[in-house]
């Protein structure tokens, strides 16, 4: 099993600040020194880890990263000490815990100065796995509340029977589908970018925060929505929920917090062509879709927001801004990518899901809400029992 040590006290997400030195001891051999803040899989056969190997280079450009094994080349016991387990929410399975480097050995990966670069490939591969447990923890959620509201007896009827429980089941199910396909997509891009195709590579380094941001963020969402659709029953240890609920609430900030993801997007917008790639694909697809068409101009005034943001140079608005620009452009995506993959199959559920999503968009205004019949829910969660 392996592990990542990269954040520590200093800076936390900040790895920029990182304080653990390394001083060459020989041939690829180095000896580091300091404490990691928070070492997930602290018994790992295998550890990357960062350390500064120059003093006098600040920030990530002196980060070089290293890989730590149980053993030194000779042999002997590599020292690595625990301070403590941490006494975490959730995930408690996987022991976490504070630990501290002395002259421990680590093999240098790549060459010095190259630690940071390292750990976003590293990263990035992570925050592509966050996606899939986050959508993963959603789909559960809905089948025990769904499975549960389906038995359910509420003030004389079937539970599915009342309209705000299938209006929620529906919002929740179409977010599920959504996040569902986009991270599959991330999987398709990323297939092809390790073949080589450099066009989903570019747009790949955009929607991997993207995608992780969002899914963990509903994930979490979902599975509270789901917990109160059961009551009280929903809350109690008797069934997975709270455990899912404990679980899940790492998601929005192991492998870097939200507001961490925007300014990777905004870092990717000026380093590669995906936000263009992305935003060009979008219209693609809603050019062709007429229930989306009207979205074009919305894709459009988008683009032309974060560029205006770009030029201003203002930091504190391009950060501000961003979020609007990539929160809004992760809704269009999903809508898009759920028409581009709606076949004969999956119609039943991308089309109520999309229904949902083009909803939001719209202007608010007063119309009569609806929602879905009892048996379009059952389309929509996919779910056959």
């Amino acid at each position: 099993t392996g592990a990542m040590f990269l954040t520590e006290k200093a800076g936390g997400s900040d790895v920029g600040a990182n304080l653990v030195s390394a001083t060459h001891y020989k041939d690829d051999y180095y000896l580091l020194n300091g404490e990691k803040w928070f070492c997930s899989n602290a018994n790992a056969e295998i550890i990357f880890a960062l350390a500064r190997t120059n003093p006098d280079i600040k920030g990530t450009k002196g980060l070089s990263i290293f890989l730590i094994e149980k053993q030194r080349p000779d042999g002997t016991k590599n020292e690595m000490n625990v301070v403590r387990l941490k006494d975490k929410l959730g995930v408690r399975s996987m022991a976490s815990a504070e630990c501290i480097l002395t002259d421990t050995v680590g093999k240098l990966v790549g060459k010095e100065g190259e630690g940071f670069y390292i750990m976003t490939d590293m990263i990035n591969l992570s925050r592509l796995y966050n996606s899939i447990a986050a959508t993963s923890f959603m789909r559960r959620a809905l089948i025990e509340s769904y499975q549960f509201l389906s038995f359910r007896i509420s003030f004389g009827k079937n539970a599915l029977n009342h309209a705000l429980i299938r209006k929620k089941l529906e919002e929740i199910g179409s977010m599920y589908v959504a996040n569902f396909y986009m991270t599959f997509k991330a999987v398709k891009l990323l297939d092809k970018a390790d073949n080589g195709d450099r066009k989903s590579a570019e747009i790949l380094r955009l929607l991997t925060p993207m995608l992780k941001k969002c899914t963990a963020e509903k994930g979490v969402y979902v599975i509270r929505e789901s917990m109160e659709l059961m009551g009280g029953m929903g809350y109690i240890e008797d069934g997975v929920l709270p455990k899912l609920m404990r679980d899940s609430m790492v998601l929005p900030i192991w492998e870097g917090a939200g507001n961490i993801m925007l300014l990777d997007m905004l870092r990717a917008s000026v380093k590669s062509k995906g936000f263009q790639f992305l935003c060009d694909e979008i219209k693609s697809i809603f050019e062709r879709e007429k229930q989306a068409t009207p979205l074009l101009k919305t894709v459009k005034e988008l683009e032309k927001m974060l560029l205006k943001a770009f030029e201003m140079k203002d930091k504190e608005t391009l950060e501000l801004t961003a979020k609007f620009v990539f929160e809004e452009l992760t809704s269009l995506y999903q809508i898009a990518i759920l028409l581009e993959y709606k076949d004969a199959e999956s119609e039943k559920w991308i089309n109520s899901a999309v229904s949902f999503l083009l909803e939001n968009q719209e202007n608010k205004s007063f119309k009569m809400p609806k929602t879905l019949d009892k048996a379009a829910i059952k389309d929509l969660l996919a779910w056959d029992f």
